[in-house]
């Protein structure tokens, strides 16, 4: 409690200043009752005590109040103001998500009883993006209310709020953000202070990517596509009734689901199965024009989705990456494929690049090229998974250290501005 080692009124002059100022992350002021304290706190100052009221009484219940807005501003800050439920709106959406506990808010307690003033800083989330959206709210604000700086402002609350949520799965020091919003992807080393990042694309409005978080533990050559069987019946059998050259210029193989057998796509009524089970597998042939790309790179998830190469390299001049059918392109394949290695292997690095019909770098590889005994690299397990994050920031910091702001092109944005309405927690 705040009085163990020291009067009420020391540390709590530290409290009010940290929750009156509480705007500076977004957060309404009015959400602590730091008047009634203060009212309170007077009364103590004074011992002019309202009626029926005893001074040990008073001195319980400011302690109470104090103990209470601290443990509240503390994990708040640090894991989030909106409760769980109101995080997400899409049931598919939903990184798994830290709460604080009873081991974060005993810690907690035994700072503040070792310097209350310590205790408030330390509380302050100290992330590079997170201290960037706080200056620039502080910017924002001082420029007046107009819609262009009232947009700014609920991107910045929205965030700074995603901002204070922490992930389940633990971080490491080398990982993934994929940041469906942005179109973005950044790989970071953090003990060689190094991030890798490159334009992806994503899934369009009508097939959402899924928010997760899972672990990297492979890498596939040369994949060939097994076409999943909503894109067989929405898109190839009404492109194949206007144009029955598809399969072969897609260089794609039909086969019978019950025999497993080739069949020929000329000879199936394709039109029947448009609005309902296909009994037939579609499997494009792997290399060049494959849609997975030379090379493929997976993860446990339940929505099937994954990150790959592209021979689409044109999505990537676009401003609106929203283009793919859930899964994530990526822009620097052979970069990322290289990032995932747990240490430098000029061998492994120049076998990869083989396999995707790239010229080898080192002698070794260009010895290996020409070899009888080369054998083409098919797969390759990580010797250490990595852990990946596909998550929604409408405003990120860049691998330059820009501040950038990126439009709500699934419109999440909204509920969570909505649901910080609903508890009053915007300024």
């Amino acid at each position: 409690s705040l009085t163990s080692n020291r009067p009420v009124v020391q540390a709590a002059d530290s409290l009010l200043y940290w929750l009156e100022h509480i705007a500076s992350h977004g957060i309404n002021p009015h959400l602590y009752p730091t008047d009634s304290i203060r009212s309170e706190l007077q009364q103590l100052h004074t011992r002019q005590l309202q009626e029926g009221k005893t001074l040990n009484r008073l001195l319980a219940e400011v302690e109470y109040q104090l103990t209470a807005a601290y443990l509240s501003y503390v994990c708040r800050l640090n894991f989030g103001f909106l409760p769980l439920e109101d995080r997400w709106n899409d049931s598919i959406n939903r990184i798994p998500l830290k709460d604080y506990d009873k081991e974060f808010a005993t810690a907690a307690l035994n700072a503040l009883r070792t310097d209350a003033n310590a205790a408030f800083r330390k509380a302050q989330p100290s992330a590079p993006l997170y201290r960037k959206m706080q200056e620039e709210l502080e910017r924002v604000n001082a420029w007046g209310a107009t819609d262009t700086t009232d947009d700014y402002r609920n991107r910045l609350l929205v965030n700074m709020e995603r901002a204070r949520w922490q992930y389940a799965l633990d971080k490491g020091k080398k990982y993934v953000i994929a940041n469906v919003a942005a179109f973005m992807l950044q790989a970071v080393n953090e003990e060689t202070d190094s991030i890798l990042e490159m334009r992806v694309c994503v899934g369009s409005v009508k097939n959402k990517t899924p928010l997760l978080s899972s672990k990297i533990y492979y890498m596939e050559l040369n994949p060939y596509w097994n076409v999943p069987q909503s894109i067989i019946r929405k898109e190839i059998i009404p492109t194949y009734r206007r144009d029955t050259t598809y399969f072969t210029r897609n260089r794609m193989k039909v086969y019978d689901n019950r025999t497993g057998l080739q069949v020929n796509p000329h000879s199936v009524q394709w039109a029947k199965y448009a609005g309902r089970g296909v009994p037939y597998t579609v499997k494009q042939d792997n290399k060049a024009g494959n849609s997975l790309g030379r090379i493929i790179f997976r993860f446990p998830n339940p929505h099937a989705v994954y990150l790959h190469d592209t021979p689409s390299r044109w999505a990537f001049t676009r401003k609106n990456r929203a283009v793919s059918h859930g899964c994530v392109r990526l822009q620097k394949a052979l970069d990322f494929s290289f990032f995932l290695l747990k240490e430098p292997d000029e061998l492994l690095e120049d076998r990869i690049r083989l396999a995707m019909d790239i010229k080898p770098v080192s002698d070794e590889g260009k010895k290996l090229a020409g070899s009888e005994e080369y054998h083409e690299l098919k797969h390759y397990s990580l010797k250490e998974n990595i852990p990946l994050f596909i998550d929604y920031q409408t405003v990120y910091l860049s691998a330059d250290n820009h501040l950038i702001y990126c439009e709500d092109v699934y419109h999440y944005d909204a509920s969570l501005l909505k649901a910080m309405d609903n508890r009053k927690l915007k300024p």
